[in-house]
């Protein structure tokens, strides 16, 4: 009889695929359909004599999902880096509100057992439903940003950018693969156990700021960009007053004001902080300042989280990150902090980096040259680590629209952007997963993008905010 917290699996050992692979992938997927851990702590996997797995979801029943795996040669091109995506159909058609966002199925790394995959799952038996692409394999892939593990081009921050990946490659970036799977599995499940109530899907959001620039410590270059760059001037002589009148600095104000725009929405974002050296890149502002401190303390009395934001230079410089990393959690006075890689400068290897500095969650992975699903879903997710062969003891909270996207790279018009994230969010909330979004308290200096982004709060308002510590749901291991 499975335990607490684990699930029966009786497999043989897949050199490809691993076990423990294998459940991850399986878990991923079962979250997403609306089973609840208690429910798949239920579940048992066995290899059949033809290697298919088998899944038994209900026990003292032969009621079944067959996942066909895929052959030796597949995992030969996979590592080679030839990728190849297939479009499948539905089981069944679904509701007309569901068909219109999910007309059919992406699947990248695609690979049959069979002769072709037409549909995403098939009714084989009153208690059989088979899965004849390996959906398993895709989502681990597709998670654990297999993709990203091998040699491609990369943009001037040494960044693996959306033009490189299959999803814009073909076609997918604005959808939650992984999650819309979920979608298809509920309709294989419901086959099988017509009584099952899934759980229910919500919408939640996260909103963050990355806070690069504070005003602090004075530079003339700083203040005269307000009125230059800009077109602010009175920004200006209010960051040459702020120290000797002893008043809060252009970029402090309007930290204070973003912050605030999502507190009186209800809606309770979280601030990343740097301690980096002044750099190129980076200003070197001291978080550990009394102004400073100061408003964290403001910030923690409204509800609003405090997390890092690890500077340009600590990407592959694990030395430099652990420096900051650590300056932070003494001052913040918590070792579990999340936050986000400064410039979305992200590998997977920054997950076991990020892991072994004890951080509770990373929000890094999604593109600064487009906006959507860089890892094919919204949910929060441990990933899992190719390199070591399983899952981390991180969490990732995927970003998926940032303001740099919105503006600057797209050079998009306020309509169409607020169209672009409005799509974004409806496919988060059909799957019932998070959207993420980080605005930079330097972008709303100027009053279009202010308003703007007023207006993607006012459509946010009302939902719930996500936050790691109550809100993952994916804990639960094999045995």
């Amino acid at each position: 009889m499975a335990t607490a917290g684990t699930a029966r699996v009786r497999t043989r050992e897949n050199p490809e695929l691993p076990r423990a692979a294998a459940f991850y992938a399986l878990k991923e997927l079962a979250r997403r359909a609306g089973v609840t851990a208690e429910m798949l702590r239920t579940w048992r996997m066995e290899t059949d004599a033809g290697g298919v797995l088998n899944v038994f979801v209900e026990p003292g029943t032969n009621k079944r999902i067959r996942f066909f795996q895929a052959a030796p040669e597949y995992w030969k091109q996979i590592r080679a880096g030839v990728f190849r995506t297939s479009r499948v159909a539905w089981m069944r058609p679904p509701t007309e509100k569901i068909l219109e966002l999910v007309p059919d199925f992406h699947i990248p790394f695609f690979s049959t057992g069979r002769d072709g995959a037409g549909c995403l799952f098939s009714i084989a038996g009153r208690d059989c439903v088979e899965c004849p692409a390996d959906l398993l394999a895709s989502t681990v892939l597709t998670l654990g940003r297999f993709e990203e593990t091998l040699p491609s081009p990369r943009d001037q921050h040494s960044r693996f950018p959306a033009a490189s990946s299959i999803a814009l490659r073909d076609g997918f970036l604005q959808r939650p693969v992984i999650d819309e799977y979920g979608l298809g599995f509920e309709q294989a499940l419901l086959h099988l156990l017509p009584q099952w109530l899934p759980r229910e899907r919500r919408l939640r959001v996260k909103v963050s700021h990355d806070v690069d620039e504070i005003g602090l410590p004075f530079t003339v270059r700083g203040a005269v960009g307000h009125a230059v760059r800009r077109g602010h001037p009175r920004w200006t002589v209010r960051d040459v007053l702020a120290q000797p009148l002893n008043i809060e600095t252009a970029y402090q104000l309007l930290l204070r004001q973003i912050v605030g725009f999502s507190v009186q929405r209800g809606i309770k974002p979280a601030v990343y902080w740097k301690a980096s050296a002044a750099g190129p890149n980076d200003t070197g502002y001291d978080p550990g300042c009394r102004r400073i401190l100061a408003m964290i303390d403001d910030f923690r009395e409204c509800g609003v989280e405090i997390g890092i934001h690890p500077g340009y230079g600590t990407f592959q410089a694990r030395e430099k990150l652990s420096t900051e990393v650590s300056t932070l959690q003494t001052l913040l006075g918590d070792r579990q902090l999340g936050g986000r890689q400064d410039y979305l400068r992200w590998n997977p290897q920054m997950w076991i980096e990020w892991e072994s500095l004890g951080l509770a969650y990373d929000s890094s992975v999604g593109f600064s040259d487009a906006l959507g699903f860089r890892a094919g879903t919204c949910y929060p997710f441990r990933p899992w680590i190719f390199s070591e062969s399983r899952e981390a003891d991180i969490l990732e909270i995927p970003l998926l629209a940032m303001d740099d996207t919105l503006e600057p790279h797209k050079n998009l018009e306020p309509g169409t952007a607020l169209l672009k994230v409005r799509e974004i969010v409806e496919r988060c909330r059909l799957v019932g997963g998070v959207f993420t979004l980080v605005w930079h308290n330097t972008r709303i200096i100027r009053p279009d993008v202010r308003c703007f982004y007023q207006t993607i709060l006012d459509e946010l308002a009302g939902h719930e905010s996500y936050h790691w510590k109550t809100d993952y749901d994916g804990s639960i291991d094999a045995s």
